[in-house]
Order: structure tokens, then sequence, then C-alpha cells
């Protein structure tokens, strides 16, 4: 009787790590930054002090922080993303990250990426010219695209063979340049919709933009997302559970574009399986107080819906839920929605 009831309990136990460990940890962040620096827009800013405790913090987390491309490149051929990586990332090529950012990134062997705009590299003191950029490269950064001069591909009215034409245009000046070419496109003020995903889809980019959340081999190539770090954002308090934090097991979600259809706008998200109580899954609509309730529709399946219309420009619903396997860590989404009429 002993033995078998050992054998039964080896049994039991076997098949509850295997559950465990086939949850996937497997997932990587990406931070995004703009200035480094105490003299820049506040909203956009963190000053060189607080972007060195946000390194302290991911060598106190053991974080292995790599190449944006590398991140790309494992999720382009579907391989598992390791639990503690970490890329790092800034926007518009401000000279603060070569002034302030990259010494201390080149003092830890930091590699990162910098998105920048051609037509804006030089002469203006407020970005850095291709010398500069060149220097970065040296120092173990990569320099992308962020199109030619910042403009918004959403609500400039663009059609898709001119969105095409930007973003070539911009690769061929960084390429030309530096002699790096990423195909990795930074969306200026975080914003794309479906026409600008099938732009980067038939120029073979991958496209980031900086609504939060984790991302896997399973993330949307031409809507990877990043979690913003300065700002009201640079506490490194809040930070630490967000470069922990894993994607939700998304099968399917709808709508994929970020125009809403009515207002408030209905998000129904498919889940492929999960590792959290149905009673945790928290959501929040920006500009909103108080939280909105998730309904489920099935055992994986829920749908977000705003308590009242959404206003104009950029509104994210984001979700977040406590492990049950991993613990001390979230899963993590955010739905972007851009809404430009103001409609109901």
């Amino acid at each position: 009787m002993n033995h078998l009831l050992s054998t039964i309990l080896t049994v039991l136990l076997a098949i509850f790590v295997f559950a465990v460990s086939s949850t996937s940890a497997q997932a990587a962040t990406v931070v995004i930054y703009h200035h480094v620096s105490e003299n820049t827009p506040a909203s956009t800013s963190l000053s060189p002090e607080d972007f060195i405790k946000h390194l302290t913090l991911f060598e106190e987390l053991e974080l292995e922080v790599v190449p944006l491309s590398k991140l790309v490149n494992a999720i382009q051929d579907k391989q598992d993303v390791p639990s503690n990586w970490v890329a790092i990332t800034f926007d518009d090529g401000f000279t603060s990250v070569y002034d302030n950012a990259m010494p201390e990134l080149q003092k830890r062997k930091y590699p990162f990426t910098v998105f920048v705009n051609p037509d804006k590299v030089g002469p203006s003191k407020l970005y850095m010219d291709w010398q500069q950029l060149r220097e970065i490269t040296k120092a173990g950064g990569e320099i992308a695209n962020h199109t030619l001069a910042h403009e918004n591909l959403v609500q400039t009215g663009l059609t898709l063979n001119e969105i095409k034409a930007n973003l070539a245009a911009a690769e061929k000046a960084i390429t030309e340049n530096t002699g790096q070419a990423h195909n990795m496109v930074a969306y200026p003020f975080g914003e794309y919709n479906d026409i600008v995903k099938t732009a980067l889809k038939e120029l073979g980019m991958v496209g980031f933009a900086q609504h939060s959340g984790a991302i896997d081999k399973y993330s949307d190539l031409q809507a990877l997302t990043r979690f913003p770090a300065a700002g009201i954002y640079a506490n490194p308090n809040t930070l630490k559970n967000k470069v922990l934090s894993l994607p939700f097991s998304v099968k399917s979600y709808s709508p994929t574009d970020t125009t809403p259809i009515n207002n408030p706008p209905k998000f129904v998200v498919e889940l492929a399986k999960k590792d959290f109580y149905q009673s945790q899954l928290a959501c929040f609509v920006s500009g909103f107080s108080d939280p909105v309730k998730p309904t489920w529709i099935d055992d994986l399946t829920f749908e977000i819906t705003a308590t009242d219309v959404i206003g104009l420009g950029r509104v994210k619903y984001n979700c977040t839920a406590p492990s049950i396997s991993h613990a001390g860590k979230y899963y993590w989404m955010s739905k972007l929605w851009i809404n430009l009429d103001g409609t109901d």
C-alpha cells in the first residue's frame, strides 16, 4: 500500500510540475525614454539620477539587457524569449541621450536603441547629429527608424504608399549615415492603425508603439508594446512590476484596429489559457478613475467596455492580473484606441 501511495504521489507531483512549467514565463519587456535631463519637458523626461536608479534596478533584478534587434529576431523566429530580458529604447534622438544616458550605459556595457527622424538630425542642438549617432553605434547602440520628420502616421492623412515611401526613405538615410539597417520602426506618439501595420508588413518592418505590456513570440510584430519609463512613470518602485511582467496568452482579440467603431468601444479578448483567477483580473481606462469590471463570456474569453464615452485622442484599456504559477509577477496587456471625431 505504501508503495502504491508513493507511486500515486509521484505521478501527481509530476503532473503538477508539468502544469506549472507549461505555463509560459517566456516574455521580455521593452522600456521607452525620450529625454534624460532635468531641463526638458517633465512629461517625457527623467533626471540622470533617476535613470541611474533604473539601471541599478535592472542589475538588482538580474535582468539581461539585450539589443532590441536580438529580441525582435527571437520573436520573428518564434523562439521562446527568456523572462529576464529587457531592452532599452530612446525615441527622437535627443542630445541628452548622448550627454547623460550613453556614458552610464557604456559603463555597464548595456546595449540600447535610439529611434531617430533623419530630417531632424542636426543642426539643432536639441537633436544629435550624424557624427554623434555614429558614436552611439560604437558605444553599443542601434539606430532605428522613427519616420522622416516625426510624422503622425495616423492623423496626417498619409496614404498606404505615402507611409511606405516615408519609412523607406528614413531607413535609407539611416543606413547611409550609420551603416545600420534594422527595419524597426517606433511610431511617433505611439499611434498606428491597420493601414500603418499593413505598410510595415509590406516593407518587412516591425513596429513599436507606446502602450504597455510584455512581449513574447506570439506578439503582434507591427504593434509591439513598450513601457514608458519617464515623466509620471519614472518611479523605480512601479517600474519593477512592469519589467517583471508577463504577457497574457492571447489567442485572438478584436477589433485589431485602433479606431473605435462605437463609443464607448468594446474590446474582446480570447485567451489560449489562463494562469490567474478571473476575480483578480483588473482593467482600467485612461481618463477614468474607477476600474472597469470585465465581463467573462466563457472561461477563456472576456470583454471590456468603458462605462462612458471615451475622450478625444489616445485612450488605453489596461488590464493586469497576478500570476498563479509565477509568484510576484503580473500579466499585463494594453489596448490602444485613437478617437479622432468624438462622436458616440
